[in-house]
């Protein structure tokens, strides 16, 4: 019979890439005591979206076992910007701009988390009031090498790109969240390794246990290519409609159903191998097995009702086309040149713009950031997003006549 420590072992673990160090969260469990578990989130932008999902579901899975978890609203680290993953400076945001994003913050990691069970933290209430002096301190225990270390400084040190000195303080200042928390465990996507051990070395030279860190697989947008990111416009949002929820999740790679499963759903895992199996051994249509895993996830976010609603919805509307799975006999075409495509994406408003349902790049981005532009049935918000288009795509624009989109 498995002991108490053994069953939050083996359910923490599931679904992790690393613990580090490897014995580490064992030796915390061991202390028995619920455990500080942090998660840190920037408010960017004004959605969370399954891939910020991830490790809010680890986190509840800590929750569930008693231990208290920690949500941080990086409202000061955001008006820096994680340069992880970024091959240039973050446009600055500005405190207004952090603000307004964070208020739907909260809301929407409570559909989640349990709010009476969770503490929420500001980090501008810490960060904001730090003197020269206490800067200094902190960042003299790090070293300018350690930093070029990370993958995307090094890579830009190396092609003579510009590294502001201020994202050289965003791993300090996300590592000082967790000393003040003394957090004992912190989660992070694996883009977000180096931050995490940050904050598990400056624990340790200012005096406290140090932090074990979990790293979470990255779930990958719509594209299939990149991680799930509402600047690359590859985003399943929280807050969607279950309609455009539903539709989003049906226009990802077949390839990356099983992984959506694991990451995204509440499936068991055991269920999840038999559709594995079956999507291996063709006894399984991966289009039914699409269907299944949009209802799943339309399902946690509002209820199996509406989730039924949001399929029915989804056939009757694009029930014609093998292509593209939209009703489009008829349809005229809109032909854009092949060429002009940098690896087969547009810029959304140069799309609008083509199409000529606006004048300029302005009125192309309003009408986009109003919900105007579907395309192949998903509604495209994110007004500076590069759009992956392919030939038979529809095109749909406000009241305009739908267009079926001809590479030429």
């Amino acid at each position: 019979m498995k002991t108490e420590i053994e069953k939050q072992l083996n359910i923490l673990r599931s679904g992790t890439l690393e613990v580090l160090p490897s014995d580490g969260l064992k030796k915390k469990l061991q202390k028995n005591r619920p455990l500080i578990v942090k998660l840190g989130v920037d408010p960017t932008a004004p959605d969370l979206h399954l891939g910020h999902a991830v490790p809010l579901r680890k986190l509840r899975q800590f929750q569930d076992f008693g231990h208290q978890v920690v949500l941080i609203i990086g409202d000061f680290t955001a008006m820096v910007g994680d340069p992880t993953g970024r091959s240039k400076t973050r446009p600055h945001l500005t405190a207004e701009q952090v603000k307004t994003n964070a208020k739907t913050y909260t809301g929407q990691a409570f559909k989640i988390l349990d709010k009476s069970k969770t503490r929420l933290e500001f980090n501008s209430d810490w960060l904001a009031s730090l003197t020269m002096d206490k800067v200094l301190e902190l960042v003299g225990r790090f070293t300018v090498t350690s930093l070029l270390q990370r993958d995307d400084f090094e890579k830009r040190y190396k092609n003579n790109e510009m590294i502001g000195l201020h994202e050289f303080l965003y791993p300090v200042m996300q590592a000082y969240d967790s000393v003040v928390l003394k957090a004992d465990i912190e989660l992070g996507g694996s883009d977000q390794k180096f931050n995490l051990l940050a904050g598990r070395e400056l624990q340790e030279k200012m005096g406290l246990e140090p932090q074990v860190c979990l790293t979470l697989p990255l779930l990958e947008g719509t594209d299939g290519k990149r991680k799930m990111s509402k600047s690359y416009g590859n985003h399943i949002g929280l807050t969607f409609e279950p309609w455009d929820m539903y539709g989003k999740v049906m226009s990802i790679p077949d390839e990356l159903m099983v992984k959506y499963f694991r990451l995204a759903t509440l499936l068991d895992e055991t269920e999840i191998i038999k559709i594995e199996k079956g999507l291996k051994d063709n006894s399984l249509h991966p289009r039914d097995i699409k269907g299944k895993l949009a209802r799943e996830i339309v399902t946690i976010y509002y209820d199996a009702g509406i989730a039924k609603k949001a399929e029915v919805e989804f056939k009757a509307r694009f029930s014609g086309s093998k292509k593209t799975g939209v009703a489009d006999e008829g349809v005229a075409e809109l032909e854009i040149s092949a060429q002009s495509l940098e690896d087969g994406r547009i810029w959304l408003p140069r799309l609008v713009k083509l199409e000529g349902a606006a004048a300029s790049n302005g009125a192309a981005r309003r009408l986009a950031a109003q919900g105007g532009v579907r395309l192949n049935g998903v509604k495209l918000t994110e007004p500076n997003a590069e759009i992956k288009i392919t030939d038979g795509g529809i095109l749909e624009i406000g009241k305009r006549p739908r267009k079926r989109i001809k590479l030429v």
